[in-house]
């Protein structure tokens, strides 16, 4: 009998564990602060300006991606495979599939490729500073180092690269949810914002992560294209919420559920946000 009681306490004990790891997996955040450098800033004066910050709510399954400078929330779904976009300050939201996010980026890449065939049959000097980065965007080749002791990674290469400052996650299960959000959020950044860069050097990133099982903490790209320019993304993580998160998310469903939010096509939704970015300059 004392033997059939240590083996329900064991069985109790793990049941117990087991699901306060699937919660902890289930319910994290992530504040994300981006900054980068003051160009020609003097001796005591800001050497780095915030360009956006976010937060980052991930919850039974589900991600919410909040953009408070510009009342932008992202939905992330991975079980019916599809985002869901809205601002709440302009009542407007659309859905996206994950198959025509990556119909978009395919017919991106096609047109890239014929692009830089041209470019390479001009054969010309000018040609030639613009193909090197934009072949390096859809095959990216980097040199990877990485030091265990600090848990240091380096992603290099002659115009860009990566410097990220990793840690563990608490449950296995956070990495790998973290690390898909990224993926896809970074594919969805390139379709809604076609100026931006192609995804595959961030997504090159993430399978590093995900080798070793880590998140980044804080993300440095520094790339050197005819434009030059540095970021640094700050990552700071939460493992279970606290009552506000719980009050965003149940804000933001109520918000998806008032019958004022007006659901357009993907491609009148992005319009609005070019717009909008346009209008902030």
């Amino acid at each position: 009998m004392q033997r059939h009681n240590r083996i329900r306490l064991s069985l109790a004990l793990l049941t117990v564990a087991l699901s306060f790891s699937t919660s902890l997996a289930q319910q994290f955040s992530v504040t994300t602060k981006v900054v980068q450098p003051v160009p020609n800033a003097a001796p005591g004066e800001p050497q780095e300006e915030v360009v956006a910050t976010s937060i980052t709510l991930f919850h039974a399954g589900k991600v919410f991606d909040w953009l408070p400078a510009v009342g932008e929330v992202t939905v992330f779904e991975p079980a019916h495979q599809r985002f869901i976009l809205f601002n709440g300050k302009r009542r407007v939201a659309t859905t996206v599939t994950f198959e025509q996010i990556q119909q978009l980026l395919d017919s991106a890449r096609d047109e890239t490729f014929n692009y830089v065939k041209r470019l390479e049959d001009r054969n010309e000097a000018d040609a030639r500073t613009v193909v090197g980065p934009l072949k390096f965007q859809l095959s990216p080749d980097f040199n990877e180092e990485f030091t265990e002791a600090s848990k240091h990674l380096k992603l290099d290469s002659p115009q860009y690269s990566y410097q990220v400052n990793c840690g563990k996650a608490q449950v296995e299960e956070a990495t790998d949810e973290y690390l898909e959000f990224a993926d896809w959020a970074a594919r969805l950044n390139y379709v809604l914002h076609p100026r931006s860069q192609f995804p595959n050097p961030r997504l090159e990133l993430n399978r590093s992560l995900r080798r070793r099982h880590l998140i980044p903490l804080n993300v440095k790209v520094n790339v050197a294209f005819d434009r030059p320019w540095i970021l640094e993304a700050r990552h700071r993580f939460e493992w279970g919420f606290q009552t506000q998160e719980r009050q965003f998310i149940h804000h933001w469903e109520e918000q998806l559920e008032n019958p004022d939010i007006k659901w357009v096509s993907f491609r009148d939704y992005q319009q609005t946000v070019l717009n909008a970015v346009a209008h902030a300059k």
